[in-house]
């Protein structure tokens, strides 16, 4: 084979449980767009999903160092204290195939390039952004043995030139994102019958981009300056489904979007159309999508659970008017309610993204979306309410939020992807690590429970008669609660004196 695309391992760290932000890392099939492209230009490509395979980081450097090819892609995704290893494993790789081209693609190493470039060299290139056309370009050009010129006419990508050990790192124009989505090849599904023994959604990406600014997203910024929400047309879409419906009996879809819903009127149009072309030509499926609260309207939500939606990953983000300000959602508390009572009254009962803790947090925000989530009884899982409950805004590299905040914070990681911060309040950073470690030690009591058990279900489930989750849920309230108030009465004797 001429090229080899890495899914690599994603270990998951004792210490976290949240692995909601990386959801559009893992599920935005980049290397199955990337592999289709390429194949569609009679290129040789063989996927290596060494996560998907379980394989250990030496595993993985073995499997992929007996392969004979030219090109590497990686999906490389941040890992926090795991980001290290994979590019280890990767500078192993590179030892064992000295001649080989590594190029790096992703959301990581897209805002991450001067400094993977930099502390890295062995690294020869990264895609920034959008990388199918530009991956093409790169893969005539190393196939080709053309030298650094080659790679300086490929908008896109930034690269170390021959000399780099001088520091010489070229980022070349932005590719602009393409427009025209209903042209790309569907992406490639490696491993399709695995995927389905170990139940893993058949992923869609059916738009790209978002049309919100929210302040603690990277998403628009990966597609560049002129990122804008672009949709497929809904019979593109019902295509790749009804393909995969026929060829696998696929029934259980989900929608990789970062927002399902397109702007306004227009966006709620093309999700009706989608569900009328499902429902009218009668295949039984399920599915789930992301969406904004604004987004959420009865009709339209109607339609779809028609068709087969089943399953919603909702951004409400706070129970704070402020936070949600802060954020620039451009939403209201009050459309939160709305969404979520929409929602419900249909049947579904909503994923949350939630930012209990943010930078700016004072005791009454924490309060405020602690009393919300009680108001719209977000918190009967315990498993979800661990993770409601501590969930701390973590703070990317491409954001808005880590243009204000890198400034003054010391680096999270050795690649300043990542950036630490201080509360603005020390009672809330006193709280935060408070009720983080409880839910940390919670979840692993949780998860611990379900393996002695040997009960094979999804975490975000549960026996509601089962003794243990009632007890674990109402431990987790009852503590936020308690250590809440403490922290509050603190702060009112606190002001007294001062009035005093």
């Amino acid at each position: 084979m001429s090229i080899v695309l890495l899914e690599h391992p994603r270990p998951r760290s004792p210490e976290r449980y949240e692995t909601v932000v990386n959801t559009p890392l893992s599920a935005c099939l980049m290397t199955g767009y990337i592999a289709s492209t390429l194949m569609s230009r009679n290129h040789d490509v063989a996927v290596v999903d060494a996560n998907l395979y379980e394989w250990s980081f030496d595993k993985t450097v073995n499997g992929i160092s007996r392969k004979s090819f030219k090109l590497l892609g990686v999906h490389l995704v941040y890992l926090w204290e795991y980001s290290s290893d994979i590019l280890d494993a990767l500078s192993g790789i590179k030892k064992s195939n000295p001649d080989i081209h590594i190029n790096l693609y992703g959301h990581f190493p897209t805002f991450a390039f001067k400094d993977l470039l930099t502390k890295y060299p062995f690294i020869d290139s990264i895609t920034i952004g959008e990388p199918e056309e530009t991956f093409l370009g790169l893969a005539d050009a190393v196939l080709n043995n053309r030298d650094d010129s080659a790679l300086s006419t490929i908008d896109g990508l930034a690269f170390n030139t021959s000399s780099s050990k001088t520091g010489n790192i070229v980022r070349n124009s932005p590719r602009k994102p393409s427009t025209q989505l209903d042209k790309l090849p569907s992406p490639f599904r490696n491993d399709y019958e695995l995927k389905k023994r170990k139940g893993i959604s058949t992923y869609i990406l059916a738009s790209r981009g978002c049309y919100g600014k929210c302040t603690f997203c990277y998403l628009d910024n990966f597609y560049g300056d002129e990122s804008q929400w672009r949709g497929r047309s809904p019979e593109n879409i019902f295509s790749e489904i009804s393909d995969i419906y026929e060829k696998h009996g696929e029934r259980h879809f989900y929608f990789a979007d970062a927002n399902f819903f397109g702007p306004g009127r227009k966006g709620k149009e093309r999700a009706r159309e989608l569900a009328h072309l499902i429902i009218d030509s009668g295949i039984d499926i399920k599915f789930g999508i992301e969406c904004r609260v604004n987004d959420v309207e009865g009709a339209t939500i109607d339609a779809l659970v028609k068709a087969g939606l089943v399953d919603v990953f909702l951004g409400v983000e706070s129970g704070s008017q402020r936070s949600l300000t802060k954020f620039r959602k451009f939403t209201t508390v009050e459309e939160n309610r709305n969404a979520i009572y929409t929602l419900r009254k249909y049947g579904i009962e909503p994923n949350y993204g939630f930012i209990m803790f943010e930078p700016d947090s004072t005791l009454a925000d924490v309060r405020a979306n602690f009393e919300f989530l009680k108001e719209m009884e977000m918190l009967n899982i315990p498993s979800i309410t661990a993770h409601l409950l501590h969930h701390r805004q973590t703070i990317f590299q491409g954001t808005f939020d880590y243009k204000i905040k890198s400034n003054d914070s010391k680096p999270d990681s050795e690649v300043m992807y990542e950036c630490d911060y201080e509360f603005k309040e020390k009672s809330v950073e006193a709280l935060s690590e408070d009720i983080n470690t409880f839910c940390i030690k919670s979840l692993k009591e949780i998860f611990d429970n379900r393996d002695q058990k040997d009960i094979d279900f999804d975490s975000c489930s549960c026996d509601e008669t089962d003794p243990f989750s009632r007890q674990m849920n109402e431990k987790l309230i009852e503590h936020f609660e308690d250590t809440l108030s403490a922290f509050e009465e603190k702060e009112d004797k606190k002001l007294d004196r001062i009035a005093g």
